[in-house]
């Protein structure tokens, strides 16, 4: 009894991350009206907020919704004045959303990878354009809120990157920063990776590049990527993530051995704590996604949409208690 003891210590300290004692229970909440992948959500004013992404015949398209939790219900909120796509960025801060870039079109084609970049204030409904992205690599880009800055960056456009920039909003001025050649290649250059700011520390990791992917890194000070505890479990890419006031969750997406395998869709939901840099297995999801949305407001961490393991874009959303 001892040995079995012994082992199930060794293991869990090979993987990083240990089991709660009870697994966090799920609960099913009203689905969005329609179908949705690839679509991108934010948190503002006490509501999430979905926006474009596909719908289950690969039509594309650009309308917002609102998610209110305390009716759990939903609201479509119209078109908005961007062009549909996929993929889009976006982060909140003071109050307003910068949102934009994303994919429409053909891979290969520059002009498909979008670069335009929005102010939208909930308030008012209202939109005003900024300067657009400095270059071409938008798709599936990771955006961060600073004090009075963004940080973007790790888009695609048919090559792989690291490239970040810095946006000032008072300036309304993009800058690159160099993050990638002091560290000797890390973070990876990869796609498909997710990332939040908690605590106002910003992190990210995950993604593909040949193979998926389980690194996590911190941005810090703007300036340079700091390694930090790897995902445990299966790599992944295309997974979502959210942040609570102390944890990072991140859920599921699609390990990729290499070209030659075939993918497995994940259904795991994991914290990390960025005080320990460590990772905790928290929950199981109903159906494993890729392409999904997370979020979490008022101590509730919120997952769905996306596509499922059988392919088949979905409505239906999720959330545990923090």
């Amino acid at each position: 009894m001892k040995n079995v003891v012994y082992i199930a210590i060794f293991c869990a300290v090979l993987c990083g991350c240990s089991r709660p004692d009870m697994e966090k229970a799920v609960h099913a909440c009203t689905p969005m009206p329609e179908e949705r992948a690839c679509a991108t959500a934010f948190v503002a004013g006490g509501k999430a907020y979905v926006f474009a992404g596909r719908d289950s015949a690969g039509v594309l398209h650009s309308d917002l919704w609102a998610y209110t939790p305390t009716t759990d219900s939903w609201q479509n909120l119209g078109e908005t004045p961007l062009s549909p796509r996929v993929n889009a960025a976006a982060c909140v801060q003071n109050g307003k959303v910068y949102i934009g870039l994303g994919f429409r079109g053909r891979y290969g084609v520059d002009s498909c990878y979008l670069r335009d970049w929005w102010e939208y204030t909930p308030e008012t409904d209202s939109w005003q354009a900024l300067a657009d992205y400095p270059n071409e690599n938008t798709d599936c880009a990771t955006a961060f809120a600073g004090d009075g800055e963004l940080y973007v960056g790790y888009g695609f456009c048919w090559k792989y990157r690291r490239d970040m920039f810095r946006y000032t909003i008072a300036d309304n001025r993009w800058d690159s920063i160099d993050v990638g050649a002091a560290f000797h290649g890390f973070p990876q250059r990869s796609f498909g990776g997710t990332g939040c700011t908690c605590g106002g520390r910003h992190f990210m990791g995950t993604g593909y590049y040949r193979n998926s992917l389980n690194w996590w890194g911190e941005l810090v000070d703007g300036t340079r990527w700091e390694r930090r505890t790897d995902v445990p479990g299966r790599t992944r890419t295309l997974a979502a993530s959210a942040a609570t006031d102390k944890y990072i969750y991140l859920c599921g997406g699609i390990h990729y051995g290499g070209m030659n395998t075939d993918g497995e869709v994940l259904k795991d939901v994991r914290r990390y704590n960025p005080d320990t840099d460590s990772w905790q297995w928290v929950a199981v999801m109903p159906q494993g996604l890729i392409n999904h949305v997370c979020f979490a407001i008022g101590g509730k961490v919120y997952w769905g949409l996306g596509e499922n393991e059988d392919w088949q874009v979905s409505n239906k959303l999720y959330c545990i208690e923090e």
